[in-house]
């Protein structure tokens, strides 16, 4: 049977609180996401202990929170906007370290639900808005639809986010390397993500390749979307998440799998940080070790790799803390469509400064995928010198 025994060795995590700053090592990612670096630099400068991290980023979101209202009282309207943007990532953090719909999670998340429809209203909402997408049991499946302006049919990619990641944060509106090159996203927080948590829309074995067809199924319906161009992006487990999709369904055509989770999980289930473990259970409500161990062993991309024909890209860190590069070099050896594989020398999971190249790099390729660009035989490996 598994030890589960260090879920309860708190201390350990404290002392990295004392000598590391755990949360500005992603500042890098943030600032992608949207979030100010000065912003980020003083919340993270306030917490000095895991319990601290709901306390400062709310205060931080609030802060910008009664910026935005005064902003817009005095008839700024975009300053009140991004005001209200941040406030609205700001509330994601805290919320995305609670795995429970406590009283305070629920109240947290109507604030970042509140603060993101303040900024569609404000900043555009013929470009930028929420959408609800049908789903199974009478649910819907919630979603940010940003389309291209000036194109009267559109390419879109369907992002999907990672497990600790929500999909305000994926593209930021105000730096959208994919629509500035012509395309379309549509974020979701698909089954056990996000707001669809909230909603008790957890998420199974099999289940999220289902929400992904339904998010086409909306797409195919939206005039300014040119349905027979449609990507998935998916980053860290939706890396796992949009394959799955893209085998599923053959509408997908072209597929990306970033910052990878491809194959074994007990690397970051077993042998990574506790609150992995801890966030995924929340999220599949699956709450029995051993039931939990065995929905695990099956979350696997070995079975599907086959059925996944669209061009695809596979990209990750070359020591990759939650996925051996073993796995990801498996996984593309596996696939029968065109496709690469990009290693970042020297990086981990979130690619650290070659980010914001990455980011680059990825909506150029998911542009000439769309395009058409990669034909059947084609199979390349890029290995990017750490700098």
């Amino acid at each position: 049977m598994q030890d589960h025994s260090r879920k309860g060795q708190k201390w350990i995590t404290e002392e990295f609180y004392k000598v590391l700053d755990v949360f500005g090592f992603r500042a890098a990612m943030f600032v992608e996401w949207g979030f100010r670096p000065a912003d980020v630099k003083r919340t993270t400068e306030r917490i000095k202990l895991p319990g601290a991290v709901v306390k400062e980023w709310v205060r931080t979101a609030r802060q910008e929170e009664e910026l935005a209202r005064a902003a817009e009282a005095g008839g700024h309207r975009e300053s009140a906007a991004e005001f209200y943007y941040r406030a609205a990532l700001y509330y994601g953090p805290p919320c995305g370290v609670i795995h429970a719909n406590t009283p305070r999670k629920l109240e947290l998340y109507q604030r970042l639900v509140h603060c993101y429809t303040k900024f569609t209203e404000l900043f555009d909402e013929a470009t930028v808005r929420r959408v609800e997408i049908p789903f199974e049991n009478g649910k819907t499946i919630p979603a940010i639809l940003q389309t291209a302006p000036g194109k009267e049919k559109a390419p879109c990619v369907l992002v999907v986010p990672g497990m600790d990641t929500i999909k305000e944060y994926m593209p930021s509106p105000y730096h959208n390397h994919f629509r500035r090159r012509g395309m379309a996203t549509l974020t979701i927080d698909g089954p056990g993500q996000g707001e669809s948590n909230i909603r008790e829309t957890w998420v199974t074995l099999d289940n999220f390749e289902r929400a992904g067809s339904a998010a086409i199924d909306f797409l195919e319906k939206q005039p300014q979307i040119d349905a027979g161009r449609i990507g998935a992006y998916g980053w860290s487990m939706g890396s796992y998440w949009a394959p799955r999709i893209a085998a599923r369904d053959r509408r997908v055509k072209a597929l990306v799998g970033a910052m990878g989770v491809y194959q074994q999980k007990d690397t970051i289930f077993k042998h990574s940080k506790p609150a992995y473990r801890a966030n995924y259970m929340y999220m599949s409500n699956v709450h029995d070790e051993e039931a939990f161990d065995a929905m695990i062993e099956r979350m696997t991309l070995s079975p599907l790799a086959h059925d996944i024909r669209c061009p695809t890209l596979l990209a990750m860190g070359e020591f990759d803390e939650l996925c051996p590069l073993e796995d990801g070099e498996r996984l593309f050896d596996m696939l029968q469509c065109p496709k690469e594989l990009w290693v970042y020398e020297n990086e981990t999971h979130t690619f650290g400064g070659r980010l914001p190249d990455f980011y680059l790099h990825v909506a150029d390729w998911m542009r000439d995928a769309l395009d058409g660009k990669f034909k059947a035989g084609h199979s390349r490996r890029v290995d990017f010198p750490a700098r």
